[in-house]
């Protein structure tokens, strides 16, 4: 257990027992009771209807979001548990707030930057507690589970927000508004020498002030913190190969991702992996260390962190367009330092196959491949607003948890807009996260007269929430609404044709046009397995008649350009 009197020379966490949900919120509501600058508040549901708790570090300076930024403090925001079979930052957490409240050497972190945590975001999961679903890791002795009482990684489900703890956690989210934004995890993977992997919002999607504070400032004196503590921590990677010598690539956080989701809101993510075979006390404290250092940053460079997001979200506001769907750039490649160990090849006592052995008694110290840098695939122009019709509540349900202004429209209105004809996409072949996830989406754009009908959303740009409302509703984005399903009816045809009739009809249409003629036997003579299927000729003619109904592969959201 941790060893919490303020007399304690360090702070520090030992054993290899984890506090449970109900021990978690025990402790935070008597500090809650004990201490003025501490509350603990209600801030939604869990799936499996527990209550979803904050717990604010304040100070003196109040417990909402406008007195906390009125006193020209920053805000760190702490998501434990997302993976309840992570714990490490349950107890990290609860050591960080003693510490914080008890010592007077680490009480002054809180003079520029308030403390918000969520003490368990995956209620449910950490509820199903055990010892088995962890094969890898070395403690504790007991944890939870990583899905959540539907069964979903919550984790994947910050733009779609099938679960009620996204719902919540994402409104919470917008309503505080955190410079940055801290969610403990605990890595598997290869084997080495670090306690620590840091991953960070991936700097190339930042808006460049954000971007340069991250890379420049927040992150050197995080690796400094954690040198001066002999704490080894190391960026976190993929492989490119087999073993880390091979190659290490960064993690891409599409938005379906907390830190990637927050990186559309300009809050800078960080995200602590601990190693999974380290022991479990070495692994909380190396996370405690990591969000003390994380505070002695913001509470040096506060002024630079409040300049940086500001400037971020007036680049956003004025920004004219975004990328999107981004992939790694494998022509940059930079060398660093690794800290490892022998990776042995022997013959498997299971399979009698060739396998991984890394040999502790053989460290090594090299330099690897290191590659992080992003392009986008496509950059998407920024419309004058789009336009949600009203019967599509999921879409407009969410882009107001995230914060994004809306106009509903007064009046029936004839508006100037583009719409997306969806083309060509690949479907994920198995259930996703509770979906069939589109990818590679082509599309077609056209512009046309819309009646617009009263009730109808506009989504207004020029705002700081632009890239998230832009990630949400543009129909090619990897994390977008059409992306997850929410449009999936419009792919759908609703009437068809009976042949026997529609021949006589399909012969007329083709007499009368001769431009579809001419691009029906084109299509003929290109396709030889096309003019042999009678059934395939004639839905190509309905689908370009003025019987096939008009919303078909329509993509329902339409950007206004006039």
């Amino acid at each position: 257990m941790a060893l919490m009197t303020p007399a304690t020379a360090q702070w520090i966490f030992e054993g290899d027992t984890s506090a449970t949900w109900q021990q978690a919120i025990a402790r935070f509501q008597a500090m809650d009771s004990l201490y003025s600058g501490a509350k603990l508040t209600v801030i939604g549901r869990d799936d499996g209807g527990e209550p979803l708790h904050l717990f604010i570090l304040s100070d003196g300076s109040g417990f909402t979001p406008d007195s906390i930024r009125a006193s020209g403090k920053n805000i760190l925001w702490i998501t434990n548990a997302i993976h309840p079979g992570e714990p490490d930052g349950i107890d990290a957490s609860l050591l960080l707030a003693q510490a914080l409240l008890d010592d007077d050497r680490l009480m002054g972190l809180l003079a520029n930057t308030a403390v918000c945590i969520v003490p368990v975001y995956n209620v449910s999961g950490a509820l199903q507690r055990g010892s088995r679903s962890r094969v890898n890791q070395n403690g504790p002795v007991e944890y939870g589970f990583r899905g959540n009482a539907r069964n979903l990684d919550l984790n994947r489900d910050f733009m779609k927000m099938d679960s009620e703890n996204a719902r919540s956690l994402n409104a919470a989210l917008a309503n505080w508004d955190p410079d940055i934004y801290f969610e403990p995890h605990v890595s598997d993977g290869a084997d080495h020498q670090y306690i620590m992997a840091l991953l960070t919002t991936q700097k190339d999607k930042l808006a460049a002030p954000l971007a340069k504070f991250m890379a420049q400032v927040l992150v050197p004196a995080q690796y400094e913190w954690m040198g001066d503590k002999d704490m080894l921590m190391c960026p976190y990677f993929e492989l490119m190969g087999n073993t880390p010598e091979d190659g290490l690539r960064g993690f891409y956080d599409s938005p379906r991702y907390s830190s990637g989701y927050n990186a559309l809101f300009n809050r800078i993510g960080i995200i602590s992996e601990t190693h999974v075979l380290k022991p479990y006390a070495d692994r909380v404290n190396a996370t405690f260390q990591l969000l003390l250092a994380t505070l002695a940053a913001m509470d040096q460079h506060p002024q630079e962190l409040r300049e940086a997001r500001a400037q971020a979200k007036e680049s956003t506001r004025k920004a004219t367009a975004f990328g999107m769907n981004w992939t790694l750039d494998t022509a940059q490649v930079e060398r660093i330092p690794w800290k490892g160990y022998e990776a042995r090849t022997e013959t498997s006592a299971v399979t009698g196959l060739p396998r991984i052995r890394y040999d502790h008694s053989a460290p090594t110290g090299t330099m690897v491949n290191w590659l992080d840098t992003y392009r986008p695939s496509f950059t998407a122009t920024k419309p004058k607003a789009y336009l949600v019709p009203q019967q599509w509540h999921g879409a407009i349900e969410r882009l107001k948890i995230s914060g994004v202004p809306l106009e509903v429209l007064g009046k029936d209105s004839l508006l100037t807009v583009e719409q997306d004809s969806i083309g060509a996409f690949t479907t994920v072949p198995m259930a996703y996260e509770g979906h069939y996830l589109h990818r590679q989406v082509l599309a077609e754009r056209h512009r046309k007269t819309w009646a617009a009908r009263a009730g109808d959303v506009l989504v207004p740009m020029g705002h700081a929430t632009d890239r998230y409302a832009m990630e949400a509703l543009e129909c090619r984005a990897e994390d977008g609404f059409f992306a997850w399903n929410f449009f999936d009816a419009v792919l759908q045809q609703k009437e068809w044709y009976e042949d026997y009739v529609f021949e006589d009809i399909a012969a007329q249409l083709l007499k009368r046009d001769p431009a579809l003629k001419q691009a029906f036997e084109a299509r003929r003579q290109a396709d030889a397995a096309f003019a042999k299927d009678a059934d395939a000729q004639l839905t190509w003619i309905y689908r370009r008649s003025p019987w096939m109904e008009p919303g078909y592969r329509k993509h329902p959201v339409l950007r206004v350009v006039e």
